[in-house]
């Protein structure tokens, strides 16, 4: 899998890390891997700034698609699963083990509470797999605000 790289303007500093804002290009359709919406311009991420920008400087951001990709099925295929799970949990405990009589409502009870269950799992898992999906994005260049660049 390829990794993309896009330009942005640093629009804030805290400490080590620059808030980066990207306007939407032709290849912003395609990967989903900023996390920027369909109806959404522009979108501002957090970098490491590694090359020491400051605030109003063009950056190239280098966004590694494997980590992105990582990072897209624990957001939204563990919730689905575990959306499935307590359907089917909802589904034993009235039909198998008769603790519920409607098993329509136990189910839809147990998937929402499974699904709600899996945001709080992964609020808590975030330290562990923020090592293995996290930095995907990498500042690979500056421009600096002052500088003008002269066409051909």
């Amino acid at each position: 899998m390829n990794d993309l790289t896009e330009f942005g303007r640093v629009v804030d500093i805290t400490g080590d890390v620059a808030h980066v804002k990207f306007m939407r290009t032709s290849a912003c359709g395609k990967c989903h891997a900023c996390g920027m919406l369909s109806t959404q311009n522009e979108i501002v991420v957090q970098v490491k700034n590694e090359l020491n920008a400051a605030v109003g400087d063009n950056v190239q951001v280098s966004i590694f698609m494997r980590k992105a990709m990582r990072a897209s099925v624990l957001a939204y295929v563990f919730p689905l699963v575990m959306l499935i799970m307590g359907v089917l949990f909802g589904w034993l405990l009235s039909s198998r083990w008769h603790v519920f009589q409607n098993a329509d409502s136990a189910m839809a009870v147990c998937a929402i509470i499974f699904t709600v269950l899996s945001f709080f799992l992964l609020k808590l898992a975030a330290p562990l797999y923020n090592k293995s999906v996290g930095n995907v994005y990498k500042m690979v260049g500056k421009k600096a605000a002052n500088t003008i660049e002269k066409g051909n």
